[in-house]
């Protein structure tokens, strides 16, 4: 599903477009020139039907750079390790804290149990580990042909969220769980949701507009994307807390 000239939407669960399986997050494939990148990874299940809408958005896999996480939950980095697996030429990206995890399929760090009774994950579920994962930092920049993409990090929903905003001929946002439409988030009862980061994040991004707004589930924004961020910023500036999605 092509959403601008150069970003397609390549997976997306019940929590979105129906694309692939029911439990995947938002996944998006960024295209400019001759070069790609995949932002989050789905719950693994589905990475076939994945790779098939890399392949009808025109993107051969050989161009494919970066796989870039935004978060641990399983829903969003549980096909890192296929993806890995099937890409060999591309870097899987995250967190410091987010690889070491993912790296070691540390369940209990990605809350996974608490995901399943939840029923955002399946009961009989199991993360698979992805070795190939690597650490970028808060600040740091990709060039994807004429795309420069930059990882901020954002904790709150989780520790080591990082959002990627995207510049360049687009201009456009991936914000995984931490701001949806309306100016929404997601506050969970799991060991690293936190308000206070929560609030810095959404204030820290506040100050950087751009227009798609590519969020990790439900609806994204083409244009005006960044008026989403805003309301959320503007309820925290406020003494409020934004309504949270669940």
């Amino acid at each position: 599903m092509q959403l601008t000239p150069e970003i397609h939407l390549v997976a997306s669960g019940s929590g979105g477009f129906d694309l692939t399986d029911p439990y995947d997050c938002n996944c998006y494939l960024v295209v400019s020139q001759s070069e790609a990148a995949i932002v989050d990874a789905g719950i693994g299940s589905d990475v076939e039907t994945l790779l098939g809408n890399v392949g009808e958005a025109g993107c051969p896999k050989e161009a494919i750079r970066y796989v870039l996480l935004t978060h641990a939950h399983p829903d969003h980095a549980g096909g890192a390790a296929e993806l890995a697996r099937r890409l060999t030429q591309a870097q899987v990206l995250a967190s410091p804290e987010v690889a070491r995890w993912v790296a070691n399929a540390d369940e209990e760090a990605m809350s996974l149990e608490s995901g399943q009774r939840a029923d955002f994950y399946p009961r009989d579920y199991r993360f698979r580990a992805c070795p190939e994962v690597e650490p970028i930092g808060d600040g740091d920049r990709l060039e994807v042909g004429q795309l420069t993409l930059e990882a901020i990090a954002t904790p709150g929903h989780a520790a080591g969220h990082l959002v990627f905003l995207v510049s360049g001929p687009s201009s456009a946002c991936f914000v995984g769980d931490l701001v949806f439409y309306g100016g929404e988030i997601s506050l969970e009862s799991n060991w690293d949701c936190s308000l206070q980061d929560y609030s810095r994040s959404v204030r820290r991004l506040g100050n950087r507009p751009f227009e798609a707004f590519l969020p990790g589930h439900h609806a994204f924004s083409l244009r005006r994307g960044h008026r989403h961020v805003e309301a959320a910023a503007r309820q925290f500036e406020q003494g409020f807390v934004p309504r949270s999605v669940v």
